[in-house]
């Protein structure tokens, strides 16, 4: 389903697979680079999860804003799912959408966080990991934008509950695609379809 809310003034699109009470907010790579709500990592993330009665809200992003104006994308979009009556909540990001995701989940209340495939730093926006609630990590040791050896040491800078799933794929997950793909799909909906329903 095509909806819309507001952010930053300004009028956002998002794709809403599924309504149920458990929802995650999905954040697409970086927009100067063609990332958008119709990215074929997270719609098969999306698709997953509402084939589990998990609401999924991939959104697209507003003017860019180097990271910044994105975060708060992501927060109104958590605020347009809390409209909605979804009493738990998490949020993903892949890539640049995952640094946005790290640093929206900071400032609201949610009850998990997945990432895929996260960044360091994107231009001046540093991902945040000291947040409590429980995280997964999905990345590719043969990544070649998040170099896993630095995905490590984030991994080990993260606050709270945390597991991570390596995979033998570079950042796009592209490789012997689809399995590699549906196997980053299926650890990310396995957590949050026991996160959430344990919140509800």
């Amino acid at each position: 389903m095509q909806i819309s809310f507001r952010s930053n003034n300004e009028t956002l699109s998002a794709t809403l697979h599924d309504s149920s009470s458990a929802g995650v907010v999905l954040c697409p790579p970086h927009p100067l680079y063609g990332g958008n709500r119709n990215d074929t990592r997270i719609v098969r993330v999306a698709k997953l999860l509402a084939s589990h009665n998990i609401s999924a809200l991939c959104i697209g992003y507003g003017s860019y804003g180097e990271g910044v104006t994105e975060v708060q994308n992501v927060l109104d979009a958590i605020v347009f799912m809390r409209s909605r009556r979804v009493n738990s909540l998490g949020v993903l990001g892949y890539s640049f959408g995952a640094v946005v995701a790290s640093n929206a989940a900071t400032q609201a209340n949610i009850d998990g966080f997945a990432a895929m495939s996260i960044l360091r730093k994107v231009n001046g926006l540093k991902a945040r990991l000291d947040f409590s609630c429980p995280k997964l990590f999905v990345h590719g040791i043969r990544d070649g934008v998040a170099p896993y050896a630095e995905f490590e040491r984030l991994y080990e800078e993260a606050g709270g509950t945390k597991k991570k799933l390596v995979l033998d794929t570079d950042h796009f997950y592209m490789e012997e695609y689809p399995a590699t793909l549906d196997s980053a799909a299926q650890a990310i909906r396995e957590f949050f379809e026991d996160l959430l329903y344990r919140k509800i």
